[in-house]
């Protein structure tokens, strides 16, 4: 299952459960294609803390979206950050990406607040000042245990 909050918007998170379905996955690509092409600037969260990993079709998924939408998401998006908190997994993500490059720029964070931290410096890099000031607010409010009302869309 996936959950993609954009009511952040232009910080735009998506956390990932324990699995995922293909048409859970094709779902999620399709909100992503429909955030792409709003063509505004925007940084994506993706957190996989708590997943086990993707399987080789939505792998191959993911790889076809992004190729699709390179270009886009190259002038659009101004961070891309995935949560990995296993430093076994990290270091697999790291040895991977370097074998075979992604063509997405994402890095790959420890926390969800590392996370943020790394976004609200890519928008004020970009100059999208109010993208940071949204992602350190929401960052503020973790911290502090404080929910939030959400406009987010579950992919189960």
């Amino acid at each position: 299952m996936y959950i993609l909050d954009e009511a952040l918007w232009p910080l735009v998170i998506v956390q990932r459960g324990d699995t995922t379905t293909d048409p859970e996955m094709e779902s999620l690509l399709q909100s992503l294609s429909k955030l792409i092409k709003r063509r505004e600037p925007y940084v994506l969260v993706i957190d996989f803390s708590r997943s086990r990993p993707l399987t080789h079709s939505q792998r191959m998924m993911l790889a076809d979206h992004q190729t699709q939408h390179a270009d886009l998401a190259r002038e659009y998006c101004k961070g891309f950050f995935v949560v990995i908190n296993s430093a076994t997994a990290r270091l697999a993500r790291a040895v991977t990406s370097f074998v075979r490059p992604s063509t997405d720029q994402h890095e790959v964070v420890a926390s969800l607040d590392e996370a943020l931290e790394r976004a609200a410096v890519r928008f004020e890099e970009a100059g999208v000042h109010m993208g940071a000031f949204i992602t350190r607010a929401h960052a503020r409010r973790l911290k502090a245990g404080v929910a939030t009302r959400s406009a987010s869309a579950r992919h189960d």
